[in-house]
């Protein structure tokens, strides 16, 4: 009879592997929420500074009035960089990236009324490659400016 009035105390080794199971089933898909959210976070701040690194780009390229003088141009940077052109060094060393910049005669415009080629409206493009987790990237940033005269100049933007 004092066998069965003698309550049980221990845990038994499948009870233990129960537990463990039943917290694995409830912890992993929150541990996967978190390093997926960390990740979209991470890589939503490299396109930002990609994005401030071409428009630092672009807006060093429109003040630079010999870069104009020289047309068509095609550099790549930070490889032909002699103008102050560049982009962070985080984003070459860790990233590889590289940036293409080319300003050339907008195709593809006309003078309104006449049909004839636009000739003093320049198209300028920069494009930001690099490498995320084995997997290349790209973003590009495109500008147009008209040139009235070598007086007065506009620009307007277009984002891709």
């Amino acid at each position: 009879m004092s066998i069965l009035k003698q309550s049980r105390k221990a845990v038994t080794f499948v009870e233990i592997l129960l537990a463990i199971f039943i917290i694995g089933v409830g912890v992993l898909p929150v541990l996967t929420l978190f390093m997926t959210g960390t990740r979209t976070i991470e890589s939503g701040g490299l396109i930002f500074q990609v994005a401030v690194a071409a428009q630092n780009i672009m807006d060093t390229v429109r003040s630079d009035t010999f870069l104009w003088q020289g047309l068509p141009v095609d550099i790549t940077i930070p490889s032909d960089n002699d103008r102050g052109l560049y982009l962070p060094a985080e984003l070459v060393k860790k990233y590889k990236a590289y940036a293409k910049l080319k300003i050339d005669v907008a195709k593809g415009h006309t003078i309104l009324r006449t049909g004839e080629p636009e000739e003093n409206l320049y198209q300028i493009d920069i494009k930001v490659h690099w490498e995320e987790n084995g997997i290349k990237k790209n973003y590009s940033l495109t500008n147009y400016r008209a040139n009235i005269n070598w007086q007065t100049m506009k620009t307007s933007t277009r984002f891709n």
